[in-house]
């Protein structure tokens, strides 16, 4: 009888073992359920004490394989019960040491960092990795162990702890290649989870193209790829490489949990490039798959979380809750990842207008979390809800400290000192967090808090451009590898910049094709560029000026509006010498941008009337809290105040340019930290002027011809190059040895693909932005006298990105760019009038101001007078 029950478990072993290779693991699962309830059985009829061991160990190890099964599908909650009893018989039979135990041990701990019980997984890990050490398991054992105990800490926010395990695993001698290899991906993980996004690309770009085309782990590197593009706020690269993984599992693991997985992820990205409809049909699939395959999973509870808040933005908060309550009830324990679907519910209970639920279901998802790490991802979104919740019902205190607490574990993940403020790369994340404290520090009104606010508002604000005026401007010396790849990757460039200009000319589908194409070659390029240049490893966003800096870096006459633009409403600091003040516009947001866009409305229409009356309502809005501090006026603003002409805003009937001088700076920081240094070279040129009187495709521009030639006979100096002259290399050495720049031509703007943008040059050349950020300027200003250069993208806590940042990047001080199409005539009087200024020693603020005095009084229309937007690094001062 035993031994034809013995025949019948290996059969069924045998069987199950088939199923698990088929990655039939519902079908493996009931094979080894069915041996280990035999096993089970026949272990008692023995009186053989040994024979006895023999079966309660084969027992043990059954539970271990089913646990292996059941994580395998997508359960770790049935997995937990398999190895918690495995563990359980292992001690029974005295088993607590040895390498079974380990194994057990090693198993659980991924199953509690999955089901969000971090303590639980790191003392399982870290038991795991000390008893393999104790009875002298080879390296592989050990590397394995900490590599997940790395991941269990990278879960809880233990980014330090989690650096040192992956650093000790592959310290060890003797690893196997594939060992290797996977410690090298987590270490690429490990730098997207300290905000080093950029370095994390370049690994992650290497290990995809080395690993074999199609596989799991090709799959796996490509859901990682564009979680780090996603990071950078980059969702079209996002979507492509969520793409990809989709399309390698579809071959590779059809109806698998982990094709479910890369479907969100898929859907998720869609939202971020604004294809809702395909994200609620990705999502829906996604959720169809997992439910029958883990119908009691997190990563179902997760999924279902996300479709919730579909439905909240669809303004459906009814069938979102409905659909939250009942995952909420389908899913096993309290883990972290019911943390989304916790939020939805709580939206959902405050859109139907159910406060108190509400509440509780946040302060549940907010113990939930802290239980499980005080410094746990989720935290910011959960504090970040909690506080705009208790802001709304009137807690101010409760909120402030909900922000702190969101801020302070954003601060944890970014690279960096985390004494040092600012956000960073994680701007995106954490956006919210900043602007709740910034309205709660508003609602408090204490000394203290406005100092709060103004450090919250700085902290993010033009990061970008403050990392790439810390840098190094002088080029590495070309050679090897890098030249190489730095002349394809030119060339790549060039390509995708004239076929971009093809596309908007004639949209047509086998460009759009060549187009993907030629934009990931690039990126690659780029990455391996990066690679081989150790300059260019990420660097820590330069600390923020605090207030006081601020303050020490301006004269008497000088004024700072800081405008910070929020779902809550306009903030505004100004800052002078000697004073600071902060205050929330009565206006809110809709009635300002409206009246903006009625600004510029008004403005590109050559036929348009003055906006008037939008002009005062703005000006009393922006400009009436510091009415009686209008001096020298450096204004910071963007989001809806994008390109608005604050010089032409009216107070008391009198235009702002009457006042003040006025000019744009990117952030206070930018200001005091980089617009106050001396120049690293002396000009040896007064001028460069670039002229293009004739552009294919595009209406002749004669008077550009004559405009840089009337400038060159005021400032002298070498004579312009016009025409067919005029190229790139000759641009780039002509410019690197101007105070002033003047390009005279068509602009070719990108919006969406801002290094794209440029001025065509003669026969097929083209100047990118990407080119002209490589420059080494050391001009004063240069101006850019072509249609709309101001405009670009629109980017979060950056402003717009543009042509402006790449001249800015490449040493330019000061930029004078046009906010909408301005005609020949103003033009060519403006230009006139602003270089004659310069010559006698006016600053580029004072010029600007001056020509605009003059033309306003014979061409009142801001159209034509405050066409032309100063952007200025410092506080306008003269520079030695």
């Amino acid at each position: 009888m035993a031994l034809g029950k013995a025949t019948r478990i290996r059969h069924h072993i045998a069987a199950g073992d088939r199923h698990r290779r088929a990655e039939d693991y519902a079908s493996a699962g009931a094979d080894y359920v069915r041996a280990l309830a035999l096993i089970d059985r026949i272990g008692a009829w023995w009186q053989s004490p040994l024979t006895q061991l023999n079966w309660a160990r084969a027992a043990a190890d059954g539970r271990t394989v089913l646990g292996q099964i059941d994580l395998e599908r997508g359960r770790p909650d049935l997995a937990r019960h398999s190895f918690e009893e495995a563990e359980r018989r292992y001690a029974e039979i005295s088993y607590h040491e040895s390498a079974d135990v380990a194994i057990v041990l090693n198993n659980l701990g991924v199953v509690y960092e999955r089901l969000g019980m971090l303590v639980e997984s790191e003392r399982a890990l870290r038991r795991a990795v000390e008893i393999d050490r104790l009875i002298g398991r080879g390296p592989e054992d050990v590397a394995v162990g900490l590599a997940n105990l790395a991941l269990s800490y990278q879960a809880a926010g233990y980014l330090d702890e989690a650096g040192q395990a992956i650093e000790h695993a592959a310290d060890l001698a003797g690893l196997k290649p594939g060992t290797i290899q996977r410690l090298a991906e987590e270490r690429s993980f490990h730098l997207m989870t300290r905000g080093k996004f950029a370095e994390a690309l370049v690994k992650l770009t290497e290990q995809f193209e080395a690993a074999t085309p199609g596989s799991i782990d090709a799959a796996h590197l490509a859901g990682n790829l564009a979680q780090a593009y996603a990071e950078l706020q980059n969702a079209e690269m996002a979507q492509r490489w969520h793409e990809r993984a989709v399309e390698i599992r579809r071959k590779r693991q059809p109806g698998s949990l982990p094709l479910a997985i890369a479907l969100s992820n898929l859907a998720h990205s869609l939202v971020g490039t604004g294809d809702t409809d395909e994200a609620a049909r990705t999502l829906d699939e996604a959720i169809t798959l997992a439910e029958r395959i883990a119908p009691q999973g997190a990563e179902l509870a997760t999924m279902r979380g996300a479709r919730a808040w579909q439905l909240l933005d669809a303004g459906d908060p009814a069938a979102a809750l409905a659909l939250g309550e009942r995952a909420l009830a389908a899913a096993p324990g309290a883990g972290r990842q019911l943390t989304a679907l916790r939020l939805a519910i709580a939206a959902a209970y405050k859109m139907l207008d159910r406060p108190d639920v509400a509440r509780a279901m946040l302060e549940t998802a907010r113990d939930v979390c802290e239980r499980i790490s005080p410094v746990l991802p989720e935290l910011r979104w959960v504090h970040t809800m909690l506080g705009e919740f208790l802001l709304d019902h009137g807690a101010v205190d409760e909120a402030a400290q909900c922000f702190d607490r969101a801020i302070e574990v954003a601060e944890t993940m970014r690279p960096g000192s985390a004494d040092e403020p600012g956000l960073g790369l994680l701007f995106g994340t954490a956006r919210s967090a900043y602007h709740g404290r910034i309205e709660a520090a508003w609602r408090r009104g204490t000394a203290d808090d406005t100092v709060v606010a103004f450090h919250a508002a700085e902290s993010f604000r033009a990061r970008a451009l403050a990392e790439s005026l810390a840098q190094t401007v002088a080029a590495a010396p070309p050679g090897g590898a890098a030249a190489a790849l730095d002349a394809e990757l030119g060339e790549t460039r060039r390509r995708l910049g004239a076929l971009y200009r093809r596309i908007e000319a004639v949209p047509d589908d086998p460009l759009i094709d060549e187009r993907d194409r030629l934009e990931e070659r690039a990126e690659s390029l780029r990455l391996r560029l990066r690679a081989l240049d150790p300059r260019s490893a990420d660097r820590d966003y330069p600390k923020p000026s605090t207030l006081t800096e601020v303050q020490h870096g301006l004269d008497e006459t000088t004024t700072v509006a800081i405008y910070e633009v929020t779902d809550d409403g306009v903030f505004l600091f100004a800052i002078r010498r000697d004073s600071f003040a902060f205050t929330k516009l009565e206006a809110d947001v809709a009635d300002i941008a409206a009246a903006v866009a009625e600004v510029g409305t008004a403005c590109h229409d050559r036929a348009g009337t003055a906006p008037a009356d939008a002009l005062r309502r703005l000006g009393s809005w922006l400009l009436g809290p510091i009415a009686d501090r209008l001096g020298d006026l450096a204004v910071c603003a963007d989001d809806v105040l994008a390109g608005l002409p604050f010089e032409a805003l009216e107070l008391d009937g009198v235009a702002l340019l009457e006042r003040s001088t006025v000019w744009s700076v990117p952030s206070a920081t930018i200001l005091t930290r980089f617009g106050a240094e001396r120049r690293s070279r002396r000009p040896e040129q007064p001028f460069a002027g670039f002229a293009m009187p004739e552009t294919p495709g595009q209406g002749p521009l004669p008077a550009s011809l004559r405009e840089v030639r009337r400038v060159a006979d005021i400032l002298g100096g070498e004579p312009p190059v016009v025409g067919t002259d005029l190229t790139v290399a000759t641009v780039r050495s002509r410019a690197a040895r101007a105070r002033y720049v003047h390009f005279a031509m068509h602009g070719v703007i990108k919006d969406r693909q801002p290094l794209y943008s440029g001025f065509p040059l003669a026969g097929e050349e083209f100047l990118h932005a990407y080119e002209i950020a490589g420059f080494d300027l050391c001009a004063d200003l240069v101006v850019c006298s072509a249609c709309d250069t101001a405009k670009g993208e629109s980017r979060a806590g950056e402003g717009t990105v543009g042509l402006a940042y790449a001249l800015f990047t490449a040493g330019a001080r000061a930029v004078l760019v046009s906010r909408w199409p301005i005609s020949d005539p103003i033009s060519a009087r403006y230009m006139r009038r602003l270089y004659r200024r310069l010559a006698v020693g006016e600053t580029a603020a004072q010029a600007v101001r001056g020509v605009a005095l003059e033309l306003r009084h014979t061409h009142p229309h801001p159209r034509e007078w405050a066409a032309l937007a100063l952007i200025d690094l410092g506080t306008g001062r003269a520079v030695e």
